[in-house]
């Protein structure tokens, strides 16, 4: 009966120990639970605030540019926060901050005045979040494109990493680019554009200019529509092709001559600024290529669609008559100077350049390159500027010539595509991926 009454007694001491280890477990699991459903302090600038550059990221500058940078803090009731300290740092591009500290007043904003360094093309300045106690909360950056003279700035942002054509008016002090299906107009800097808002022209495809600084722009719909002021004011041309509604080549020749090219129709040509066309007869079998007249009223012309080597076609009657002759391997464009002489770009052995002095009769080999990939040569191949050409070579890159005899490299680069000059003699070269150009402006 003892024993008994002792193992019981010694029971309920194991209860009331194992009882109060299960009271402790649970008071410690409720503070565990409690604080895990409490904010976290290093949490609560992005749960309780929202914080932003007012003038926002993405700007592009050139290198002693001075820019506003303004942070503002606004707590989750949209109300400005004041007395949160801001940290203003450098953190790639140099330069100099007005201040480096600042804190938020009662519209909830701090700032400082960023002088662009032009270290590199990206720059970067963070500003770190404090609050007024002092403790760390976060922090943000604001990052710039700087375009530095002699270097290549790469753009992949819209409108101009889409660039699909452009025009320079030297006279004038214009440049304008098609890009997304729209027609831009260069702006007060030569990395700003501004969309050219125009019913006529719907969907543009691509833009040239003759010697009286008429502009044409060909439509995705077929239309070609012109500006005789500058693109102060825009008029629909007779359609070419009025029974179909599909996009045609445009070019525009040194005689002011419009040809336009179409798959399974005959190239055609307007003399007096589009409001009449008539075929080029023969060069029905043709797509439209680059089109000259040279000084003793020939013309040539270099057709695209051909699959024989007979590219090379001559006209004595204004273009209502043709003869072909064969081009060297299989020829891709036609560039006449303005001494006629004539040079073309063929796909033989890489890609290599002849010079004919006698019509096509017999060509000169002038320079050859080995491009690692090729493509179709809807591309401004020869661009001159203050008395040099910039020739590209899509898979290869820039070269560069004197007298399209003697050629340097320029700028091996095998991912370009195209390439364009403004009116500043800014180079804009694109690249193959359709989203990336790479400026150059040159210092001097």
């Amino acid at each position: 009966m003892r024993k008994y009454s002792g193992m019981k007694m010694h029971n309920r001491g194991l209860m009331k120990i194992l009882t109060r280890q299960i009271r402790i477990f649970l008071l410690i699991s409720a503070v565990y639970f409690f604080r895990s459903c409490s904010p976290d302090p290093s949490l609560e600038i992005l749960e309780s605030y929202s914080i932003s550059f007012e003038n926002g990221s993405g700007q592009r500058v050139l290198p002693g540019d001075k820019i506003d940078v303004v942070m503002r803090v606004f707590d989750n009731l949209n109300k400005s926060v004041d007395s949160v300290k801001v940290n203003f740092e450098i953190i790639s591009g140099g330069g100099s901050l007005s201040i480096s500290s600042d804190f938020t007043g009662s519209k909830g904003k701090a700032q400082t005045e960023w002088t662009i360094g032009g270290e590199s093309r990206t720059s970067v300045v963070r500003a770190s979040i404090y609050k007024s106690s002092g403790k760390y909360l976060t922090y943000k950056d604001m990052t710039t494109t700087c375009f530095i003279p002699d270097t290549w700035i790469e753009v992949t942002d819209d409108p101009d990493g889409s660039i699909t054509d452009m025009i320079a008016d030297t006279v004038n002090h214009l440049t304008f680019m098609v890009a997304k299906g729209a027609l831009y107009m260069q702006g007060n800097r030569y990395f700003i554009w501004e969309k050219i808002n125009e019913p006529l022209l719907e969907i543009p495809r691509t833009i040239e200019m003759d010697r009286n600084r008429v502009i044409y722009v060909s439509t995705w719909s077929g239309d070609v529509v012109k500006s005789t002021d500058h693109g102060e004011s825009w008029e629909k041309c007779t359609k070419p092709y009025p029974e179909d509604p599909y996009y045609v080549y445009m070019s525009v020749s040194n005689d002011n001559y419009i040809w336009v090219g179409k798959f399974d129709y005959p190239t055609r040509f307007s003399k007096d600024g589009g409001i009449s066309w008539q075929d080029a007869n023969a060069l029905s079998t043709f797509l439209n290529g680059n089109t000259y007249r040279l000084k003793n009223g020939i013309l040539v012309n270099h057709g695209t669609n051909g699959i024989s080597r007979n590219r090379f076609n001559i006209s004595y009657d204004d273009g209502l008559t043709w003869i072909s002759r064969e081009t060297p391997g299989y020829s891709t464009v036609i560039y006449v100077t303005r001494n006629d002489e004539i040079f073309i770009g063929t796909q033989e052995n890489g890609f290599t350049f002849y010079q004919t002095t006698n019509l096509g009769l017999t060509y000169k080999k002038v320079h050859s390159v080995f491009p690692q990939w090729g493509t179709t040569m809807e591309n401004n191949i020869f661009t001159k500027w203050n008395g040099f050409y910039y020739i590209i070579v899509p898979g290869y890159g820039i070269l560069k010539s004197v007298d399209l005899v003697h050629y340097e490299n320029y700028w091996r680069n095998s991912n370009l595509n195209d390439l364009f000059i403004d009116h500043n003699g800014v180079l804009i070269a694109k690249d193959w991926d359709y989203k990336t150009v790479y400026y150059w402006k040159n210092s001097d």
